[in-house]
């Protein structure tokens, strides 16, 4: 059996498009877990569903964070497996199937699907899904300790209870990663990627922590980064130039934010594709691609109030 765990906190109409994704599921034998952390109640969601699948409310009024929604869930958790769905994600019909035909065969202990990225809200793949970014890395452990590819919506996991294995509650962002680094390193978890999309991301520019971290500089995730990096030792040499190829980046985009200057649509995004295939290429992070998506020149960025763009910074770094 697959617990699916689903954090939520005031988004009672993407929870009900996830928790539609899970019932659309050709896999049955799953539960989920729902985990409310504070804001609006959500029995009438959770209600309209239940007769579909098996649900189990976790209800919080106080809010504590998605690391500690996500702890609850784990701590009551049924299945062999843990699947984890963000509130305003979904996964595709045969998601699950996929996942626990791969972790059937004894290859792999957390699996994931590739993801697509989309900037408005869908259930299904769209017809021009091509033009489409996505989070479709292979896995590659030593660059996992440089920047996060996968996405933290399309992983399946061996249930992690009887290892030392949660997501880090003093942590506000990058939890995920740390998650994910925990378990291929303490857990000795094997990564394996499934061969097909088998969920959505949703990068939809809205008001949230995200949007709100890019309102300081250092920003959260430029602290996260740090923190994760001291945590999780470089292996090798070439992962070092790749880190700090990382912190020269994150130097420059705090600089602009504490100017006022916005950083253009995905530059995370496309940071992380390009330096991918430089590292899978065994050759050093290349330089021009840090001064083509953050100029160390301030004059060649447009002065615009970082007000104006933060919609897109909450989804470039969605998820750092």
């Amino acid at each position: 059996m697959i617990s699916v765990i689903v954090p939520t906190r005031d988004r009672p109409g993407p929870l009900h498009r996830a928790l539609r994704s899970l019932a659309r599921q050709t896999y049955r034998r799953f539960e989920v877990i729902v985990a409310r952390d504070g804001g609006m109640p959500v029995e009438q969601v959770i209600a309209r569903w239940q007769r579909e699948m098996p649900i189990t409310l976790l209800d919080g009024d106080t809010p504590h964070g998605v690391s500690h929604a996500r702890n609850r869930a784990l701590a009551v958790a049924q299945g062999e497996n843990v699947a984890l769905l963000d509130d305003d994600d979904v996964f595709l019909p045969h998601h699950l199937l996929a996942a626990d035909d791969a972790l059937r065969t004894g290859r792999a202990d957390t699996v994931y699907g590739q993801a697509l990225v989309s900037p408005t809200w869908i259930e299904d793949l769209p017809r021009g899904a091509h033009g489409l970014p996505r989070k479709d890395y292979p896995f590659d452990a030593t660059f996992l300790g440089v920047a996060n590819t996968i996405h933290t919506g399309s992983i399946v996991a061996r249930n992690p209870a009887a290892d030392p294995v949660r997501f880090d509650e003093t942590l506000q962002h990058c939890e995920d990663w740390d998650f994910l680094l925990a378990l291929h390193h303490t857990a000795g978890h094997r990564f394996a990627r499934l061969d097909s999309i088998t969920s959505v991301y949703h990068q939809v520019p809205r008001p949230g922590a995200v949007a709100s971290a890019y309102r300081t500089s250092p920003t959260p995730f430029t602290l996260a980064r740090d923190t994760l990096y001291r945590r999780w030792p470089a292996v090798g040499g070439l992962a070092e130039e790749y880190r700090q190829w990382f912190r020269d980046f994150d130097q420059r985009l705090d600089a602009r934010i504490a100017l006022g200057l916005p950083a253009s649509a995905h530059v995370y995004e496309h940071a992380v594709r390009g330096l991918h295939a430089t590292f899978t290429a065994h050759r050093p992070p290349d330089p021009a691609l840090l001064e083509g998506l953050l100029p160390h020149s301030l004059a060649s960025w447009p002065r615009q109030s970082a007000e104006a763009d933060i919609s897109l910074k909450g989804a470039v770094h969605g998820s750092r």
